[in-house]
């Protein structure tokens, strides 16, 4: 699925009313009608209170539009309309069918203090993506107010008022907080970025059949991967394959008292496919690996704490390094003296492996479309400081670019970065996964894609949707605060199964 800035999304608008012959009413009625369906969904509509904020534009005709609706299907609605001197034909015509219904519309101004209760359901229909400037101060104390007060819940039209879809929203700008966000066909950039999380707790896509050849044509290098996507790219298995058909991976790590992460590490990459996993360790981590996971092989290292030499990796398919690793000096030197060998290597470097890589400043080491996999503070050390979201994306795609790699930088939405720019963000998971171990988890899961033969950035755009959809599979009969990274990996089966479905 792709992610358009507003001014393409705006066009694809246009070609859509003259592709299908349809008035801009009719397109407001549609994507209108879309919300109502899933706003019955969400709530028991009758009696219902919805406190709906319009503004002058047509995400305030869309607002409209569904006050008419609600109050059609059974709801209370109290509808408020900024005041303006204009407005524009569609909302003028949705105003119109209000009063013929008898619906009172009530203006406001920022100055204007709305009353919400405890059991409203309000909905933000104020500004959408065509919003190019910050709110004035003028809209403070009503922001405020609006935020602050106690409902039932808070809904935003395509948009939370107030925030920017394509470029970085200042963090003292007047935005409406919703719960949900209904945004309308494609989803906008940023509702994917940690910086909107104030303001975007969920939201979801809703498919208003905007023209299909228009989006097709649209050039963009962002996406948001959806099931469709993930499923075009999955390998399968035959009767007469082998286990040498599914490749050998070769994990490394673990340290005195971070055996774990070996094992979570390798037990999701025998749960992902491949044919053969083997483990290096250290001594320490000997006993406890073949316990954990007889189907694992070890191979274990000189020192009985930790890693400092590294073998020779050419005869696997793929290897993955850093979960436990440890910094030590010992261990550091001898991480560097690998990457330095291992040029032909497919490798996935994490954790500790990406930290050595920052402390002696050695990414020009690390062989070609190895897949670098850091949450934000690991990736600060490996790229520096940035000034927003939008700003790190712009230096993540640059580091990609430069060193030949693939960055996946874990979060939320997971953002996997090419070498060739593009950006994918991840559309699975949930916040039970924010847990010890899901990382490693992860590494073993693209690990194992890699070696079976999957391209680097498709080893990291699958194992990052499977990772999150196991994570998503596993919190159906496990409460998201009960999570381990054992779940997820235990959960990697169903994950399969609901995607060759």
């Amino acid at each position: 699925m792709k992610i358009l800035n507003s001014q393409q999304v705006l066009a694809i608008d246009k070609e859509t009313l003259a592709s299908q012959y349809i008035s801009s009413f009719k397109l407001m009625e549609r994507a209108s009608t879309k919300v109502f369906d899933k706003l019955k969904d969400r709530y028991k509509l009758y009696q219902t209170s919805f406190v709906i904020l319009c503004g002058k534009g047509n995400n305030g005709g869309d607002g409209l539009a569904l006050a008419r609706l609600l109050k059609e299907g059974g709801a209370f609605v109290r509808v408020y309309l900024l005041q303006a001197k204009k407005y524009t034909p569609e909302s003028v015509q949705n105003q119109d069918l209000l009063e013929e219904r008898d619906i009172a519309v009530e203006k406001f101004t920022p100055k204007a203090k709305i009353k919400i209760k405890p059991d409203d359901i309000v909905i933000d229909a104020m500004f959408g993506i065509g919003l190019s400037e910050v709110l004035g101060d003028e809209w403070n104390d009503f922001f405020k107010h609006i935020n602050e007060e106690k409902c039932y819940d808070r809904v935003s039209i395509d948009m939370p008022s107030g925030l920017f879809a394509d470029v970085s929203t200042p963090k003292t700008a007047n935005v409406f907080k919703a719960n949900i966000v209904y945004t309308f066909q494609l989803p906008k950039l940023s509702l994917l970025l940690p910086e909107s999380k104030e303001y975007v707790k969920e939201f979801e896509v809703v498919d208003i059949n905007l023209d299909a050849d228009a989006i097709a044509k649209a050039e963009t290098m962002c996406y948001f991967v959806d099931k469709d996507r993930v499923k075009s790219k999955l390998k399968k298995g035959s009767k007469f394959d082998h286990k040498g058909c599914f490749g050998h991976a070769l994990v490394m790590g673990g340290s005195f008292g971070k055996i774990g992460a070996m094992v979570l590490a390798s037990k999701a990459a025998m749960k992902s496919g491949s044919g053969l996993v083997s483990a290096y360790i250290p001594g320490c981590g000997y006993t406890t690996m073949q316990t954990a996971i007889p189907e694992v092989m070890c191979l274990v290292g000189e020192d009985e704490k930790q890693l400092v030499n590294f073998p020779d990796v050419s005869n696997y398919d793929a290897v993955g390094v850093g979960c436990g690793l440890g910094t030590s000096k010992e261990t550091a030197k001898g991480f560097v003296a690998f990457l330095k060998g291992a040029k032909e290597a497919k490798m996935v470097i994490d954790a500790d492996g990406l930290n050595i890589i920052s402390e002696q400043k050695c990414l020009d080491k690390v062989p070609a479309q190895t897949i670098l996999t850091p949450h934000e503070k690991e990736l600060s050390r490996l790229i520096g400081t940035w000034d927003s979201d939008f700003d790190k994306i712009e230096k993540v795609k640059t580091m990609a670019k430069k060193h030949n790699l693939v960055f996946v930088v874990k979060g939320a939405h997971t953002m996997v970065v090419t070498p060739s720019e593009e950006v994918y963000f991840n559309s699975t998971g949930n916040w039970g996964m924010a847990t010890a171990g899901s990382g490693d988890t992860l590494t073993g899961i693209i690990t194992s894609l890699l070696g079976q033969g999957y391209a680097a950035e498709d080893a990291a755009i699958v194992g990052v949707y499977l990772h999150g959809l196991a994570g998503d599979c596993a919190v159906e009969s496990i409460h998201p605060y009960s999570l381990l990274a054992s779940d997820i990996s235990n959960a990697i089966s169903t994950a399969y199964k609901r995607l060759y479905e």
